[in-house]
């Protein structure tokens, strides 16, 4: 009895013995939390100041370009990107540097119309000079691909898993990717159509063997069987690699054409035209008639006026780009593959 206080005390069992030693290695480990590198880090490692990784990562000016570089790779390194929501999308606009109509034409035209349509949506814009060097390099939310030889398609196929990109008129495409094109198989069919309905027999199709002329011949073709007219392979054989046009067009008159489809949009039934006035003396429509491609303001005021297959691109360039804003935001697109239609625009070079 404890007499300061009326209370008894018990002495503990374990009272003065030396505690057990606890075995940590059979208790559970608390799980490892793995930190998210920030821009800090990556300041760091790159040797620069946040403010300048921060420029960087949102597409801000004022870094130069090896410093720009520097950042871009560590971030890589890092696997560090910042929320679409909070920076400045960017995208590149590609088209190979060996194509003939990067300045004008149909790469340029298109490629006027993409830019214009991504800035009304204040999303960025690139345009690599050389995207087989520069494209690896580059931070970006998603590419559109105007035109793509095999080397710069071996490169997008190889960021597809990474980046949304959308191409442009490829006919053959795998039905994973997305693509924004206009009816080249109805663009041949309509001229065609438009020959025959004036009563014209030997159809020639110039053009060299690319995919989307494929589609056009294609279209051609089918509207000559249709009307029961004879398929003169030799009027509607591809260029062949080294042939000059002037060489073409030499070879379709001698085998006895009377009409001539040049398509595209790149002035290529401008340059038959001219061969055919200029070198050759012949009449348009008088000896021969021709049908091309739209050039919008151009195709009008030849002589004569040139009957056209107008291809809306502009029209596409607004579905690619909205294609992209969608992609690049985390929401679904309606359809992987967008088609549009195109029109015949008559004018004076058909008889």
């Amino acid at each position: 009895m404890n007499k300061g206080t009326g209370t008894d005390i018990k002495k503990s069992p374990t009272r003065g013995r030396p505690a057990k030693a606890v075995d940590m290695s059979a208790q559970p480990k608390a799980p490892r939390v793995t930190k998210k590198p920030t821009i800090y880090d990556l300041a760091r490692l790159a040797g620069v100041s946040p403010g300048t990784v921060s420029r960087v990562l949102n597409n801000r000016d004022k870094v130069k370009a090896e410093t720009r570089e520097l950042v871009l790779r560590t971030a890589k390194e890092l696997n560090l990107k910042p929320q679409v929501s909070v920076r400045a999308r960017q995208v590149a606009i590609l088209s190979e540097p060996t194509f003939t109509d990067r300045i004008e034409g149909y790469a340029a035209t298109l490629t006027a119309h993409l830019s214009f349509a991504f800035s009304r949506r204040n999303i960025g814009v690139i345009l690599p000079s050389n995207p087989l060097e520069q494209l690896p390099g580059a931070f970006l939310d998603g590419v559109i691909a105007v035109t793509f030889d095999k080397g710069l398609q071996h490169i997008l196929e190889e960021l597809e898993p990474r980046l949304p990109i959308v191409y442009m008129d490829k006919f053959d495409a795998r039905p994973q990717q997305y693509v924004v094109c206009s009816d080249h198989y109805a663009s041949g069919y309509l001229a065609a159509k438009h020959f025959l309905e004036r009563g014209k027999r030997r159809l020639a199709f110039m053009g060299s063997d690319l995919v989307p002329l494929r589609e056009r011949r294609k279209g051609y073709i089918k509207a000559l069987e249709e009307a029961g007219v004879p398929v003169d392979v030799r009027l509607l054989r591809p260029i062949e690699d080294g042939t000059t046009h002037a060489a073409a067009i030499a070879g379709i008159v001698k085998g006895g054409a009377d009409a001539i489809y040049a398509p595209g949009t790149s002035f290529q039934a401008m340059e038959c035209l001219h061969i055919l006035t200029y070198v050759m003396g012949l009449k348009v429509p008088g000896d021969i008639s021709l049908i091309g491609g739209e050039n919008e303001g151009v195709s009008s005021i030849q002589n004569p006026p040139l009957t056209t297959i107008d291809e809306p691109l502009r029209e596409m360039a607004e579905q690619a780009v909205a294609m992209m804003d969608l992609l690049t935001t985390d929401g679904k697109v309606p359809k992987r593959r967008v088609t549009l239609p195109v029109g015949l625009i008559s004018r004076d070079s058909v008889s």
